[in-house]
């Protein structure tokens, strides 16, 4: 009977623990992914893209994708453009949306500025969620125009804030 008990409070709690450090590891993931491609960038003195792997323009990045040396800076990978890294594809019920700006790739120049016109984030949820039973379900990673790329800071509600606000969605930032 102790057992049943103990199990029925250190169960939820361990889900929680689980879907909580599931989410923070994918977003510091992403975070070191784009201070990768900036800091490739400035060192190579080429643009670094990050392409994502699904449709173009769709935002959505939970398919994977490729950072590359963009020598023609279309963001485009070439036939013979290097290679970096590629990412794999996300495991549900993780996704990871890019805002209008970073709907299809993103780009650092090389003096690690971003190429993208004015910035934006990525927003990442578990379970399609911003926030469940009063715990954090989202995160969001921003990337000025500078290309400085940061993890955002969250509301009173556990929501990221943007530079422009809070994120209001987890399928169309």
């Amino acid at each position: 009977g102790i057992a049943a008990i103990i199990l029925a409070f250190a169960v939820p709690n361990f889900r929680e623990f689980v879907a909580r450090n599931r989410l923070d590891g994918a977003a510091q993931e992403l975070l070191a992914t784009l201070q990768f491609a900036r800091s490739e960038a400035t060192r190579r003195g080429e643009q670094v893209t990050i392409r994502l792997a699904g449709t173009a323009g769709s935002k959505n990045w939970g398919s994977g994708w490729a950072m590359f040396v963009d020598t023609d800076r279309d963001g485009v990978l070439d036939t013979g453009e290097e290679v970096i890294r590629q990412g794999m594809a996300m495991n549900a019920p993780l996704t990871l949306i890019g805002s209008s700006n970073l709907d299809t790739f993103i780009a650092f120049n090389r003096d690690g500025r971003l190429t993208n016109a004015g910035g934006g984030y990525f927003g990442l949820c578990q379970g399609g969620a911003l926030t469940e039973d009063g715990q954090a379900r989202a995160r969001a990673v921003l990337v000025n125009g500078a290309g400085r790329v940061r993890m955002a800071a969250r509301n009173s509600s556990s929501v990221p804030v943007t530079d422009t606000g809070a994120v209001t969605s987890c399928t169309n930032p």
